[in-house]
């Protein structure tokens, strides 16, 4: 049988499984990082450090640092934007999207911690309502004259969890411009829409980027390095534990003994006939490992403009609060610019979605307020407060609708409020001023 070489047939063979390689990298490193994100099941990341007994003798030890800081670092929904649209019902459009605030907060963490990814704008039928969800795995395919762009999209459906033994075959969602589709790994297509149609003729996912990338699609996130700390960290504090366990020294015996009659204990005495008992101090700095691990997490709370003092310090005012996150701060004003272009894109699918699903359309105009980051300054805020009230450009209905904003959502709502306060007040000073003089309260 003669074999015929196809060289061009080959190089492409050769690049699509190295490309599927290298997805099957960053796929694996991206679920490491959403792993120590969520605190789970990190030990699977330090156990090849510790072979032999040593797990016998102590736990792995874990800690969860990554989601503190990826947290700290996320800045822009940090207060939720207030989104405005050139009409009249404002509220009423708002209400059309489900959780959106709580989604793109949880978005702008992830996208720090991972890198690239897409959020997915769909529509719930069950709620009646647009909502938001991250895809972090998935393939591309991009348009050749703009290697930014996405031309289609391809992702997995996940297995349900009671699928313990992974029976189920694998499927995948498709989607371009104009088709809609889902394909299992055998390539067969199953319908989802008639003659497998993208009925908004556009593709429903928005890409956030890093603020690094450049001239290629997939990034990586700036908190990556973050996951990697933290597994650092508890190799070394697995390690400390390790020898505050062994502080007191590696016992030993020497001569003939019967060690089935050995018990150790600090209320047990060691007995031997012909044997000499002792032990070999361990001269370990415990110390100085306790300075390096603190190191490590000062190291890389600087890398991420993050002031660090394990709590050490006196109380701090705004201001120099303010000064000590200027770098911070000025990180998040590139991710606002970032993130108001996000909020663009996803009001563009927006649109097209309420125009097919309900005949609803959206004003073309939408503008998007980032609110301000300050910093606790108690003295700084009473001295303005006195100031506004003072002067009449606010008074305490604004204070207490500032101060609880779920509970009191409208200057009524106050009104009622203190309406209520003022008439338990009097009938409380009515009580006692028809109780007869000298009459004890405990007793009336």
């Amino acid at each position: 049988m003669i074999y015929f070489y196809n060289a061009e047939q080959a190089v492409k063979d050769s690049i699509s499984r190295f490309k599927e390689n290298n997805l099957a990298r960053m796929f694996n490193h991206r679920t490491k990082l959403v792993d120590y994100y969520q605190y789970q099941n990190t030990e699977q990341y330090i156990d090849n450090y510790f072979g032999g007994t040593l797990q016998q003798e102590i736990p792995l030890y874990t800690t969860n640092i990554t989601k503190k800081i990826v947290n700290r670092i996320s800045m822009v929904y940090k207060d939720n934007p207030v989104r405005m649209y050139d009409s009249e019902v404002n509220e009423d459009i708002n209400s059309l999207m489900f959780r959106k605030d709580y989604k793109l907060k949880t978005m702008e963490r992830i996208h720090n911690l991972v890198g690239t990814m897409l959020v997915h704008v769909f529509w719930n039928e069950s709620e009646e309502k647009i909502e938001y969800r991250p895809v972090l795995d998935y393939e591309v395919t991009l348009n050749p004259e703009n290697p930014m762009e996405v031309m289609s999209v391809l992702y997995p459906i996940e297995k349900t969890t009671d699928d313990i033994l992974q029976h189920q075959n694998d499927k995948f969602i498709f989607w371009s411009k104009d088709e809609h589709y889902m394909i299992d790994g055998q390539g067969k297509i199953t319908q989802i829409n008639e003659d497998n149609v993208n009925p908004y003729g556009m593709l429903p996912f928005v890409t956030i980027q890093p603020n690094t990338a450049i001239d290629e699609y997939f990034n990586i996130g700036e908190g990556a390095d973050i996951a990697l700390a933290n597994q650092q960290i508890d190799i070394s504090m697995t390690m400390l534990q390790h020898h505050i366990r062994s502080a007191g020294g590696q016992m030993f015996v020497t001569g003939r003994v019967d060690t089935d009659n050995i018990q150790l204990g600090l209320n047990k005495i060691v007995v031997l006939e012909d044997g000499n008992f002792g032990t070999v101090n361990n001269s370990t700095d415990i110390g100085a490992i306790m300075e390096g691990i603190k190191h490590q997490i000062q190291h890389i709370c600087s890398n991420h403009h993050i002031a660090f003092d394990f709590g050490i310090s006196t109380q701090k005012s705004g201001v120099a609060i303010k000064l000590e996150n200027l770098e911070l701060l000025e990180a998040r004003e590139d991710d606002v610019e970032k993130f108001r272009m996000v909020e663009h894109d996803i009001h563009r699918i927006e649109q097209r979605i309420l125009e097919v699903e309900m005949n609803l359309f959206l004003p073309d105009n939408f503008h998007v307020d980032f609110t301000e980051i300050n910093f606790p300054d108690p003295d700084k805020e009473m001295a303005q407060w006195d100031w506004w009230i003072k002067n009449g450009i606010k008074d305490k209905i604004d204070y207490i609708m500032e101060k609880d904003p779920d509970k009191f959502k409208s200057r009524e709502d106050v009104i009622k409020f203190l309406d209520e306060r003022i008439e338990q007040r009097n009938e409380k000073a009515n009580i006692f001023s028809l109780r007869p003089t000298g009459t004890d309260v405990n007793t009336a």
